[in-house]
């Protein structure tokens, strides 16, 4: 509470009755229901063959399950159709499902439904991850998909505020007037000096977490390899790995008409293999634990060290029995003191702090009446929040401080075609005042936990922390022409301080930190039309693209 000088009385007055209470009456679970849409029969992708050693056009037309004639018109061979080794040959296409994508639907929460990765459904669309997608498009689904049908989410009820009866005014008791004398601060008010009292409850926070999120791609295996027994010859060999005598000649460089030895290595056709795309931070003992197979089986078939560090897009070859258990989901639960009063975000080029020096002191000297002091203002949420007593209290400043606000038209002429969305997913809380007399500078965006966040714009990273309690980890980005973005509740960060970022870069991953209780991004936009003025909130539909 700051200190003010009191108002001129007459006489002197005790301070006006505290507010009644508000109390929370609980409200039940709402339950959400997502993904909602139809899946529909559609045309797959054509099969796909590569041609081996020894491989006829006749035999392959059999084994994709169409006709001589067709595969060659198909893939434009001309006779005597000769084929390379290695070369791709398209069959027919083949018959597959989709789903048919409903409002607020993203890639992560539709793989979420058919039991599949974000990134292998991307895949099969030619999509990105965080790609958009709109209202009836047809997204195929991956070989193995299996429907769990719609998503429910259980929504904990928020607890509506109740006011009970205020407590009966105490008789003003008459004194006399009193000379002037130096100033007080103001009285604290008896809801203010009850939380003072009162020890603050302990907040627990879980936080679940994915990693090891990558794809599963086929990729070229080693070559099969026979080690010559007694009473083998060069065709019994062919034979038995499908190809031809003289293609198995070439491929080891051996004339067909001499004698094999015994335990002579004989290389026959490349097989086929499984691999995992390594994504950032992933590391082999975890892949190990997603694949069900240890570390050293994994190193081993990829010719590596257990601690080898990995790239990301880097290709790590699945051991034989590998047995796919999805991402690693990591729970945290961390246990901390409840804040007493807001904490101060960090500032940024554009956003300047407001001077906190208290009132000079006025002389005491008497008036004809008191005067109701000013009101406080108080902290703005970042997402939608359980209704709470509203108890005056030390102000808090929101994620970036701001002053006049810009014309609607200045702000679409200065971001229109600038800004893109940092993800894709619901709003479950969009700008402005809402109806329990708080207000959202932003917006907030459900998505699954680990979705990427990206860069709106290019920009250097102003902040990187989790020093504002409310906001959990936090990154603010500065921008040109008077702009700054805000990303909170941050799972992770992938940016420090003073990084250079592009649009679309990782700046970190969607979690649940600082004061919310689901998976969600908090994002604002902020607006100096001036190098003069300060960044000031704006709704950032008024810019992102539709």
């Amino acid at each position: 509470v700051q200190s003010q000088a009191l108002p001129p009385l007459a006489q002197a007055e005790p301070p006006p009755p505290p507010p009644p209470p508000v109390q929370a009456r609980p409200v039940p679970p709402v339950v959400v229901t997502t993904v909602t849409g139809p899946v529909v029969a559609v045309s797959g992708k054509p099969k796909v063959y590569v041609v081996k050693s020894g491989d006829a056009l006749d035999a392959i037309a059999r084994k994709l399950d169409t006709t001589r004639a067709d595969l060659a018109k198909d893939n434009d061979l001309e006779a005597p159709y000769r084929l390379k080794l290695g070369q791709e040959l398209k069959g027919p296409a083949t018959k597959g499902k989709a789903y048919v994508v409903q409002t607020g639907d993203t890639l992560t929460a539709i793989a979420k439904r058919f039991n599949v990765t974000a990134a292998a459904l991307a895949g099969e669309n030619d999509l990105k991850a965080s790609s958009a997608i709109r209202k009836g498009q047809k997204l195929v689904l991956p070989e193995g998909f299996k429907d769990k049908g719609p998503i429910k989410t259980t929504v904990p009820g928020t607890a509506a505020p109740v006011q009970t009866a205020a407590p009966a005014a105490a008789p003003r008791p008459t004194t006399s007037t009193r000379p002037a004398e130096p100033v007080r601060s103001a009285p604290v008010p008896a809801a203010e000096a009850d939380e003072v009292e009162r020890a603050p409850a302990a907040i627990t926070t879980t936080t679940t977490s994915l990693s090891v999120t990558g794809s599963v791609v086929t990729v070229t295996g080693p070559r099969q390899v026979y080690s010559v027994k007694s009473g083998d010859t060069l065709s019994s060999i062919a034979r038995r790995f499908d190809m031809s005598v003289s293609d198995l000649a070439d491929d080891n460089k051996l004339d067909a008409d001499k004698t094999l030895r015994l335990g002579q290595k004989i290389k026959g056709p490349a097989t086929s293999a499984k691999a995992y795309v390594a994504q950032g931070g992933d590391t082999l003992t975890a892949i190990a634990k997603r694949f069900n197979v240890t570390p050293k089986a994994l190193a081993a078939e990829n010719d590596l060290k257990v601690a080898a560090t990995l790239k990301k897009g880097q290709k790590i070859r699945l051991p034989d029995g590998f047995r796919d258990k999805g991402p690693i989901k990591t729970t945290t639960t961390t246990t901390r003191p409840a804040p007493s009063s807001g904490s101060d975000a960090p500032a940024t080029g554009t956003a300047e702090r407001p001077a906190l020096t208290p009132p000079a002191p006025v002389p005491y000297t008497p008036a004809p009446r008191p005067v109701t002091p000013p009101v406080n203002s108080y902290p703005r949420p970042s997402a939608p929040v359980a209704a709470q007593p509203v108890t005056p209290s030390a102000p808090t400043r929101p994620i970036i401080e701001s002053s006049a606000a810009p014309t609607e038209a200045e702000i679409i002429a200065s971001g229109r075609g600038k800004f893109a969305w940092p993800l894709q997913g619901e709003i479950i809380s969009d700008f402005g005042i809402k109806g329990t007399g708080q207000r959202n500078d932003g917006l907030n965006i459900r998505a699954a936990a680990g979705t990427s966040v990206l860069s709106a714009a290019d920009g250097e990273v102003a902040y990187a922390g989790n020093q504002v309690p409310s906001f959990g980890n936090l990154v603010l980005v500065k921008h040109a022409d008077g702009w700054v973005t805000a990303y909170a509740h941050l799972g992770s960060s992938d940016v420090k301080m003073r990084q250079q970022v592009v649009k679309g870069q990782q700046l970190g991953t969607v979690g649940a930190t600082g004061g919310v209780t689901e998976p969600q991004l908090h994002f604002e936009m902020r607006f100096a039309p001036t190098a003069k003025d300060k960044a000031r909130p704006v709704d950032p539909n008024l810019v992102l693209p539709k």
